[in-house]
């Protein structure tokens, strides 16, 4: 193994003088390059027992074509015997990267090529995509915005090929905390958000001009919320699983009110009291309903 192993230096180093490109053997791909065995990794080590000082620094600080054992390929910058500067990986599983190596690890602006995922441009920490990035989807979809530990957290915007949009916050590749999300039809939603699902307080609005402004839990009314009808037309009061249940006041668009009682989004029973408020102390204040 040693003998293979000096006869393939020698004829790297002939080639070397002339035009200074080294083809060798071995690096592994993002997010860690040196996990091989000493006999399979491209060692500083090796060189300082083969060759000169002179020849040290020449294979030092030079673009290189290195064929891994898993028969991924990487060509580009190697300095004390690792990887660092700009370079290209190819994976075997077809898998691109692309950019700036720091000690065998995508670190800083680079780029992925993913076979079976998206084209990812921007920042990456450890191998992987960490700070501002934007992602490019086969379909068309495109996502532009933070990322962290290779997910997208933070704030961002993702657009679907359909031409939905959601804008606001992420956790670990869900929509989760406050953004709003329209859809093509011309609905829309602003508010709070867990799990993909709108969860917390928030405002739907339709195109004909009907909104909601109330509590919802994992994507159906629930809580205290507020219906309104482009006529004027009001209902104010609690939900569940989307529809009226609980205490609930209707208000006519000529101004006169109803008080009643709903089960399962039908009126059980109801009185013509004025007086009665249902609206907790509070509640415009922490509407969405001024965005």
């Amino acid at each position: 193994m040693i003998n293979l192993i000096q006869i393939l230096i020698q004829n790297m180093m002939k080639q070397m003088k002339k035009n200074h490109v080294i083809q060798s053997l071995l690096l592994e791909k993002p997010p860690s390059l040196d996990n091989k065995s000493n006999s399979s990794t491209f060692y500083k080590e090796q060189y300082n027992s083969l060759f000169s000082h002179q020849g040290q620094d020449e294979i030092d600080n030079v673009q290189v074509q290195l064929n891994l054992q898993d028969g991924s390929t990487y060509i580009g910058a190697i300095h004390n015997g690792k990887a660092n500067g700009y370079g290209k990986l190819i994976a075997l599983n077809g898998d691109i990267y692309e950019g700036n190596f720091i000690d065998n690890v995508l670190e800083g602006n680079g780029k992925c090529i993913y076979k079976r995922g998206p084209t990812y441009i921007g920042d990456f920490k450890a191998g992987k995509s960490d700070g501002k990035g934007k992602e490019l989807w086969l379909d068309g979809s495109i996502y532009e915005g933070e990322f962290k530990n290779g997910k997208k957290n933070g704030h961002g915007c993702y657009i679907w090929s359909q031409q939905s949009v959601y804008e606001g916050e992420w956790v670990d590749n869900m929509i989760q905390g406050v953004g709003k999300y329209e859809w093509l039809d011309g609905r829309s939603y602003i508010g709070q958000w867990a799990k993909n699902q709108m969860h917390g307080r928030g405002l739907y609005k339709w195109k004909d001009g009907k909104y909601y402004d109330g509590e919802y839990r994992y994507d159906k009314k629930c809580g205290f919320g507020i219906f309104y009808w482009p006529d004027g037309r009001q209902y104010q009061g609690y939900w569940l699983e989307g529809k009226q249940h609980g205490q609930g006041l209707m208000i006519s668009k000529d101004g006169k009110k109803k008080f009643g009682d709903w089960q399962d989004g039908q009126l059980i029973n109801s009185s013509e009291e004025q007086n009665y408020q249902l609206i907790p102390d509070g509640w415009f204040l922490n509407s969405y309903n001024y965005q």
